[in-house]
């Protein structure tokens, strides 16, 4: 499947759809010049004097001076409720979970359901290369699924109870999987367009609506007072502004549910990709036919039932159906099938099926019984760790390394630790002096608390791999997002401090900026979408240059090695070897790099696709993968904004 030119037939199908709208918007210009110019004839009383027929004296109203007037009253209205209801979305996914009555799942839930779904979306995200998004939980028992949000950085999913207690794992691995597809396709800021196009014109509706109940309500009191003042007009106008501004909902609406109908049936092609097991997104659909249904309550789901994996109104067929049949979809991703549903899986089933996770919850439970007596006991441990880590570091009773990569795991799900968790990756070595000067930066500025869960963390860190490092950074994402404004920017500013503590960057520690700048800076900072400028990868060679050449040099001891790498990354991507040469890279300084990426991020997806590929081709072309590797393309797809499904997993 090839996400890159899915994503500029996204971009494609936003012109169409633009075009199509525009034809919506000039057709209300013409339609409401005609009957502003049918309230004006009628109010003259022009139509008793009149030989001629009707609509040659309504023209006669239509005035080059009324075009303009009403042509610009139209764009303004329908531009100015369109960038307002854009505007109101702008917090990107958050703010459609939230509008639908979504409930933010803490990362380091422990309830059983909670802790499989939360499972289920962080593999998928760290496999396919990018951020692991906040989940927010429906309260619906029905069977859907939603992800929602301007680009990856701040994409969240949403789920409903019932999909996340209903369907076993792998079924709930097929839904998440068609979201993040969804993610990766390029529909997500589409479908927000979508919705403020809508209400754009809806707002005609809702003017003539109120034009319409004020001509009825104050209609007897003038006539009683004023003879000469007449209602009708008025309300004539109401009533046709309804009938104009739904109207054009009405069509805007068979356009959507079309739109929406052809990009389900990608995602679940997608999710087949993902998970390599029709059954799972098959099972899905096969438990909403058994009789779960996919219906949402929130008074929102009109205005967002494209963004859903089901049909989540009640009645919608033919045209009018956001999403195709489910015995259609069914049967794409599962061509045997012999008609027959699935009945929901039940608690006692779920937990055989994860008994691991079953037990985590079972043990969460018993330590909150006694929250009070381990709150004392860590309390001690702190301290003892505190003043004496050098014993702490010889104790026999040390983690297998399994174990110590767990805890740093739940640490990562934790907003406090998460914090505490990216500081240990950025410490130097503790043969340094510049460690103990990191450890007294962290004990300044977030005081004695974090610093001590640093010192916790750091024995854990010894046995981490340089492969795992990063990923922990992702599975952290989530949990840093709950941070405060202020406490985001004293995370942030520690950060550098630490990284910039020895009087360098390396490789790692820009990798991890990088990475925290992506994720994080959406949700604290007002930060806008790159558009697109580049088409053609030729335009780009002297920064594709640049950015291959770093990843050849990192990921290869020896001149020759750099140079095969660099030559597989041109051919496997279709570049013009002649043009595209291997550059000297200053290992002092990574400002090329920086300046080559921002150029990169105006590329369109299809060539940020051939970059992709080239950087997989580069990286794998010795048949090692070295954690330096994974970490450079790690990071620089999420500046891209672009996914690498199948490149990280089981690395």
């Amino acid at each position: 499947m090839d996400f890159f030119s899915h994503q500029d037939q996204a971009r494609k199908r936003t012109g169409q759809l633009v075009v199509l709208f525009s034809f919506a918007v000039i057709t209300l210009v013409v339609l409401l010049n005609l009957l502003l110019a049918a309230v004006f004839w009628y109010s003259d009383g022009q139509y008793i004097q009149s030989g001629d027929n009707i609509l040659q004296a309504i023209l006669r109203y239509m005035t080059p001076a009324l075009w303009i007037q009403v042509s610009a009253g139209v764009l303004v209205v329908v531009g100015g409720a369109s960038l307002f209801k854009w505007l109101m979305l702008r917090g990107g996914g958050k703010t459609i979970a939230e509008s639908l009555g979504g409930r933010l799942l803490n990362p380091d839930s422990q309830e059983f359901y909670e802790k499989r779904l939360l499972n289920v979306v962080e593999e998928m995200a760290i496999a396919s290369g990018m951020p692991v998004p906040p989940v927010y939980i429906l309260p619906d028992h029905s069977i859907n699924a939603f992800a929602a949000g301007y680009q990856p950085s701040d994409a969240v999913i949403g789920v409903t109870k019932g999909c996340m207690e209903q369907l076993s794992r792998d079924q709930l691995q097929g839904v998440i999987a068609h979201e993040f597809s969804h993610i990766f396709n390029g529909d997500m800021r589409l479908n927000i367009r979508l919705m403020a196009i809508l209400f754009g014109i809806l707002f005609i509706g809702m003017i003539g609506r109120f034009i319409f109940e004020a001509a009825l309500r104050g209609g007897g009191s003038r006539r009683s007072n004023n003879e000469k003042s007449n209602p009708i007009p008025f309300l004539a106008l109401g009533f046709a502004l309804i009938v104009i501004g739904y109207g054009g909902v009405f069509f805007g609406n068979l356009i959507k549910a079309a739109v929406s109908r052809q990009r389900e049936f990608l995602a679940d092609a997608s999710a087949v990709q993902f998970t390599r097991d029709p059954s799972s997104i098959g099972g899905a659909l096969k438990v909403i036919g058994h009789g779960a249904g996919s219906e949402i309550a929130s008074p929102e789901r009109d205005e967002t039932s494209h963004l859903f994996f089901g049909q989540a109104l009640p009645f919608r067929f033919g045209w009018f159906q956001t999403h195709p049949p489910i015995e259609e979809r069914i049967q794409r991703v599962d061509k045997h099938w012999d008609g027959q549903f699935l009945a929901p899986q039940s608690r006692q089933q779920a937990e055989q099926e994860s008994p691991e996770i079953a037990q985590q919850s079972s043990q969460a439970e018993k330590l909150a019984a006694i929250a009070g007596t381990v709150a004392v006991a860590g309390s001690v441990i702190s301290d003892m760790a505190n003043d004496a880590p050098a014993q702490a570091s010889t104790a026999s009773s040390l983690p297998t390394a399994e174990q110590a990569l767990q805890k740093l795991t739940d640490a990562a799900h934790e907003t406090y630790n998460a914090r505490a968790l990216v500081f240990v990756l950025l410490l130097a070595p503790e043969t340094r002096l510049v460690h103990e000067q990191q450890l007294d930066l962290i004990r300044q500025n977030h005081g004695q608390d974090l610093f001590k869960s640093c010192l916790r963390l750091l024995q854990l860190s010894k046995s981490l791999d340089d492969k795992e490092r990063l990923p922990l950074v992702e599975k952290a994402i989530p949990a840093l997002k709950q941070l405060s404004a202020d406490q985001y920017q004293d995370f942030r500013r520690t950060v550098v401090q630490l990284a910039k503590a020895d009087g360098e960057i390396d490789i790692f520690e820009w990798c991890l900026y990088r990475l925290i700048l992506r994720y994080l800076e959406p949700t604290f900072e007002d930060v806008k979408p790159v558009k697109a400028k580049h088409s053609k990868p030729e335009k780009l060679y002297p920064e594709l240059a640049v950015v291959l050449s770093y990843l050849a040099h990192y990921g290869h001891d020896s001149q020759q090695g750099a140079e095969q790498a660099f030559s597989a990354a041109v051919e496997a991507a279709g570049f013009d070897a002649e043009k595209l040469k291997l550059q000297t890279v200053d290992s002092k300084t990574l400002k090329p790099l920086n300046l080559a990426l921002a150029t990169l991020t105006e590329a369109y997806p299809h060539v940020k696709g051939r970059a992709i590929k080239a950087m997989a081709a580069c990286i794998n072309a010795d048949g090692e993968l070295r954690g330096i590797e994974l970490d450079l393309v790690r990071t620089m797809a999420a500046i891209l904004e672009s996914p690498v499904p199948g490149l990280f997993e089981q690395k």
